[in-house]
This record gives C-alpha cells, structure tokens and sequence, in this order.
C-alpha cells in the first residue's frame, strides 16, 4: 500500500506549488495594470501656452482724420486762404510693424505693444497700452482666440528730404482708442502664429506735412476719425 503515501506525497507538493506561484501572478498582474494605467503625455500639453510672451506682428493700416469745418474757417480767416475740409484731411495707408508684450496667460491678461507705421509721406511709432483683455485657450485644437481693448498714441516723423529744414522732423502726432480681435495658434509648445484685426472707433491727431513739391507752404492735415488694421506675426509665449 504503498502507493497512498505516493500520492498524497504529490498532492501536497502540487498544492503548494500553486500556493507559491497564485501570490506571485497576482504581484505581475498588479505590476502590469500600475504600468498600463499611467496617464501618457498629452500631446496638447507640449503646445501650451504659457504667461510671458513677445512677439512681432506685420500688418495693414487705413487712417482718416477730417478737421472740424470750425477750424477750416478760422484758418483761412486768419491766413486768407480758401481751403476746404479735404485739403486737410489725411487719408493714409501704411506698413504696419508691431512688436508686442503678453503679461498673463489665459484669462485675462496685459498688453503692451509699440507700433511702427511706414506711410508714403511720413513714419509714426509710440507705445499702445491694452488693460482690458481676454483670451481663452483651447487646448484640443491648439488656438487661443482673444479680444482686447485699450489705446495708442503716437509721434508722427517726416521722411529724409533734400531741405534739412524738413527732413526726419517730428511732425505731429496721433492718438487712437482701439479694440481688436485675433487668434493664436500654437503648432509646437509656446511658439504662436497671430491674425489680428483692429479698429478705432475714436482716432484723433494733427500733422505738419512738408510742402508738397513746386510749393513753400507747410500742409497742415490732421482731424478727428477713425482707423482699421489687420496684421500677421509670431510669438514666443
């Protein structure tokens, strides 16, 4: 008989075999499910954005300032002249070029930007301030579409001349109230491309122009008006 002490030899060897290797596939398993249930990196979250920014934007601008006829009138009184209103109205196109500061992610934010604008007759540059902003990033597509609200004042230059009287002379000057709407994208982590398009409802300035050629007389443009702009550029933010 003595085949029983045989086989209960065995089964007590194969139970604990199983006893040994159950606690041991448990540890794997749970190893394996701590493995696969770590969150993998977001690729949204290499384009976000983040709360410091600069960057440089290239655009199109249209001003136009119509003097009061009041002050039409009391010039050519004093002057004898007879000019009209649009002999002194400035109606302008230029080359835009705007280095811009972003302060505060998304939400709302600051910025701050300088404008350069290149016109056929004369160049501008001064600072624009925009307390009033907001902006929404949408990290599912990478976009970041905002407005802004706030204001520009500018000093208005002359362009080189043959006469140095006039040549690269500050000549007058500009202010803006202005609101604007874009949109950022960002293709890979804190780098954007911008579109932006501005108006201002409440523009205001004056400029002492350089006479015209085949005159000696210092053309005086300025008003009251509005402008529009749109513009394309880069940021780091």
């Amino acid at each position: 008989m003595k085949s029983r002490p045989v086989f209960f030899f065995w089964l007590w060897s194969l139970v604990g075999v199983v006893s040994a290797a159950v606690p041991a596939t448990a540890r794997a398993q749970d190893a394996a499910a701590t493995v696969t249930t770590s969150p993998a990196p977001s690729h949204d979250e290499g384009r976000r954005m983040g709360w410091f920014g600069l960057g440089l934007r290239l655009g199109y601008e249209e001003l136009h300032l119509t003097p009061p006829s009041s002050v039409v009138g009391s010039y050519n009184a004093v002057t004898g002249s007879n000019d009209s209103t649009a002999q002194h109205t400035v109606r302008s196109t230029a080359t835009t070029l705007t280095p811009t500061l972003h302060l505060g992610g998304g939400g709302f934010f600051f910025k701050m930007e300088l404008p350069f604008s290149f016109a056929s007759n004369y160049m501008s540059y001064g600072i624009g301030l925009y307390p009033i902003n907001f902006g929404v990033y949408l990290p599912g597509v990478a976009l970041f579409p905002y407005g802004s609200a706030g204001g520009t004042a500018s000093i208005v230059q002359s362009h080189s001349t043959a006469d140095p009287t006039t040549s690269n002379k500050i000549i007058g000057g500009v202010a803006q109230v202005r609101v604007a709407g874009g949109l950022k994208y960002f293709p890979i982590k804190n780098l954007a491309v911008s579109f932006e398009v501005g108006y201002a409802p409440w523009a205001a300035g004056v400029m002492l122009l350089p006479p015209a050629s085949g005159s000696n007389t210092t053309r005086t443009e300025g008003g009251f008006g509005s402008s529009w702009d749109l513009s394309l550029g880069v940021e780091w933010l």
